[in-house]
């Protein structure tokens, strides 16, 4: 069966691997679609570490049962469950477990084995490019859960890719008036298609003093979701005293946050949990995945997929990969 393997930074080649026999309490499902994350660019340019060469890459997927054909959205986090943190709920911190994608071959393969309690039937009007955004959705949800804004409250979502844009969406779900920043305009008028209050192009506006002007004392709320140290270390100039701050983009590296005041600060990471309603969002039409894909290509093609999801001047937003 053929699979997009990552050979190192800068290299993923579609290759045949063997097939797979699942093991007690597994399910084969066959890849019908799936969508490409900032994550996996980080692997690809080389930004993190931690995934082997050999590897099949991705984490955010949906398929059809191999014995069945019920479509099906499949969760990446693999937990025991009997752990301490799992029996804390925490499924995402399991001392035994891991992330498909990440700490396991991930989903863009032909097939794909998963536990029987990681798939979640897809409803009939959702389709399978919907279904293959489901991640940042719930990742959205899990962040805006653990940071617990109150109605009315300023959020201000640094970079408005993918994830970016559905934190505007979910933030908007939750009563929160939103201010999107990125550098690049396409984005941002997707941010205020998305509902954004307010939105900043970081490239002509001084953040700061932007986000200061409008708010009157800082944000109560920050979301980063660039991805890269400076978007992290602008964070505690946009918050007010005693606001709360999510690190959701992710980079290796260190800080210079210089004289942190009285914040809260988070940092957010895939959860199993919020899948269910991520799932019941996009079905009720409450969040907007369709209008965040861009381009579109087939398995075999994965490696122009994400040659094209890593170019900013192709404007990808999310890149989509389908079986055929």
């Amino acid at each position: 069966m053929k699979a997009a393997i990552f050979k190192g930074p800068g290299k993923i080649d579609v290759e045949n691997i063997p097939n797979l026999s699942p093991s007690k309490g597994e399910v084969i499902v066959r890849f019908r679609a799936g969508s490409i994350c900032g994550t996996d660019l980080h692997f690809y340019r080389g930004e993190w570490s931690g995934l082997r060469a050999g590897q099949v890459i991705g984490h955010d997927a949906c398929g059809e049962l191999l014995d069945t054909g019920v479509r099906v959205a499949m969760v990446p986090v693999v937990y025991c469950g009997l752990c301490w943190y799992c029996l804390q709920g925490l499924f995402n911190h399991c001392e035994n477990g891991g992330i498909k994608g990440f700490d396991y071959d991930g989903f863009f393969s032909e097939y794909v084995v998963v536990p029987e309690r990681n798939i979640l039937p897809i409803p009939e009007n959702v389709s399978d490019e919907e279904a293959a955004v489901l991640e940042p959705v719930a990742l959205a949800i899990h962040t805006l859960d653990m940071l617990n804004p109150r109605i009315h409250d300023w959020v201000a979502i640094i970079g408005q890719g993918s994830i970016g844009l559905l934190m505007t969406q979910i933030a908007k779900l939750k009563g929160c008036r939103v201010i999107a920043i990125d550098m690049l305009d396409y984005r941002l008028k997707l941010s205020e298609r998305f509902g954004a209050d307010f939105y900043i192009n970081a490239q002509y506006e001084n953040s700061a003093s932007r986000v200061m002007e409008i708010t009157g004392r800082g944000s109560d709320i920050v979301i980063e979701a660039a991805g890269t140290r400076q978007a992290v270390e602008q964070t505690l100039l946009l918050a007010r005293k005693a606001g709360k701050i999510a690190l959701v983009g992710g980079f290796e590296g260190y800080l210079d946050l210089g004289v942190v005041g009285e914040v809260k600060l988070f940092t957010s990471y895939i959860s199993p949990v919020e899948y269910p309603l991520a799932l019941r969002l996009i079905a009720e039409r409450k969040v907007d995945v369709k209008n965040l894909i861009t381009h579109r290509f087939k398995l075999a093609e994965f490696k122009q997929a994400i040659e094209i999801a890593n170019n900013l001047l192709e404007k990808p937003v999310r890149v989509v990969v389908t079986a055929y």
